[in-house]
């Protein structure tokens, strides 16, 4: 009897004991969350781009979709959208991801449309299933040169992108009426906080206004959709009422087109908004590819502007590594610029960022540079060739023997089988010697 009664003391004991743990361990676990919470609020204050003129009236809007926001949301998550007091998400799937609602930028579309249409498969099957239903062939994966020109036109994901403009538009404007400026970007697009806050500034938010960066097809003008755009409350309302009481026409006309972005600027041109160009300030491509003393044989829209001299806003075809070292510079650069300066330019950028990494010789990157070279069979007589030279400031090398050299800089991007160098000195001196800038300024 006494073994029992020991035996129950025992066990009332132990059963005591896991009640308090859990209980302590639970409220220290409640109190570290809050901790975490409070710091990573506290960090976000801190960050310089926090608290700019400006920010309060300005929605930002990241469109991305169901094969890429695994890939491609989280570093927005962890380091641009910290710095927007106002920014909505939408994609091809409404869903919770990582603590941020996603909102179905397609809900808006005729629902025959939604039922029948054969660029909805993907859709469907998300609605039924989820993003479980994903393939591995229908990720978006890697931008190559021939998919950022045209698209990736049998990624069932892509086929669902032209139709999420004008629905998106519709969706942000009830959603968020009150805003004076609605800036829309894509999931591999950056945006220099800062430097857009000044443009928007610099524009009169009570008028019709539909910015970005020039595109034609045909003879529709419109913004490039991935290098963002920026539209006014009153165009915002413009545009919605026009997709209102055009809807079938302006379906029928997506659905017999490839481009949403062309779309929805003919929708801002038949509301009567007139478009305003923003390149060279808003980019098609990254900073280490942007042409910065001469065009490099791809279509520009005024090949007289000194891309140099401009202000710079925003950027597009950046890798989730690439999105995160440029948004940590812009933050470092926030901390230590002068009170005067208000806002990058491109010969900012390419002083502060791009020379910086001009520097050690780069194995698995190409650095585009474009002039052929006979007779070299090695990186090092490579170099040599450009250093008799005294035009060249570059060269590269490809595992196929090619030697390729450059009289203007340019960083490039990563791409196995080229090994690609710089002469920094000589590159110094091109930035030195460039003759002083004029009045360019912010598109108006």
């Amino acid at each position: 009897m006494a073994t029992k009664r020991l035996r129950l003391r025992l066990l009332i004991a132990v059963v005591c004991f896991a009640i308090f743990t859990f209980w302590n361990s639970s409220y220290l676990g409640n109190i570290l969350e809050t901790r975490a919470s409070r710091n990573d609020l506290l960090e976000d204050i801190r960050l310089p781009c926090r608290s700019l003129p400006g920010a309060n009236d300005t929605l930002v809007v990241l469109k991305t979709g169901s094969t890429e926001i695994k890939d491609r949301l989280p570093v927005h998550l962890a380091t641009t959208s910290r710095c927007y007091p106002n920014y909505m998400i939408f994609s091809d799937h409404e869903e919770e991801f990582q603590g941020e609602h996603i909102f179905d930028a397609l809900e808006g579309v005729n629902p025959g449309i939604i039922a029948h249409h054969a660029d909805f498969e993907l859709y469907r099957s998300l609605k039924q299933s989820g993003r479980e239903v994903l393939q591995s062939d229908d990720l978006s994966g890697s931008d190559t040169e021939a998919t950022q020109l045209h698209g990736k036109p049998e990624n069932p994901g892509w086929k669902l992108d032209k139709w999420k403009f004008l629905p998106m538009i519709n969706k942000t404007y009830h959603e968020r009426p009150d805003m004076k400026w609605y800036v829309f970007v894509e999931a591999d697009s950056h945006l220099l906080w800062a430097s857009l806050l000044e443009y928007l500034a610099a524009l009169d938010a009570s008028k019709p206004h539909y910015t970005g960066s020039i595109m034609f097809i045909g003879d529709t003008v419109f913004a490039h959709g991935g290098s963002g755009f920026m539209v006014s409350q009153p165009a915002m309302r413009m545009a919605v009422e026009q997709y209102a009481a055009h809807k079938a026409e302006i379906e029928a006309l997506t659905d017999s087109h490839w481009a949403g972005d062309c779309v929805l600027g003919k929708v801002f041109t038949e509301a009567g908004v007139k478009f305003t160009d923003a390149w060279p300030i808003m980019q098609g491509d990254y900073p280490g590819l942007v042409a910065y003393a001469r065009p490099d044989g791809r279509p520009i829209a005024d090949p007289n502007k000194r891309v140099w001299c401009y202000p710079t806003v925003s950027y597009h075809h950046l890798s989730p590594d690439m999105i995160e070292d440029f948004w940590t510079f812009e933050q470092q650069w926030l901390v230590d610029k002068s009170v005067d300066t208000k806002f990058l330019r491109h010969k900012d950028v390419f002083s502060e960022y791009i020379l910086p990494r001009m520097g050690a010789d780069l194995v698995d990157w190409d650095n585009e540079s474009d002039g052929e070279e006979n007779d070299v069979d090695s990186f090092e007589l490579c170099k040599q060739k450009c250093e008799t030279s005294t035009a060249c400031k570059q060269f590269s090398f490809s595992s196929d023997g090619r030697c390729k050299t450059r009289v203007d800089p340019r960083l490039g991007k990563a791409s196995s089988g080229v090994k690609s160098g710089w002469l920094h000195d000589r590159i110094v001196r091109f930035e030195q010697d460039l003759p002083p800038c004029g009045d360019e300024g912010w598109m108006l």
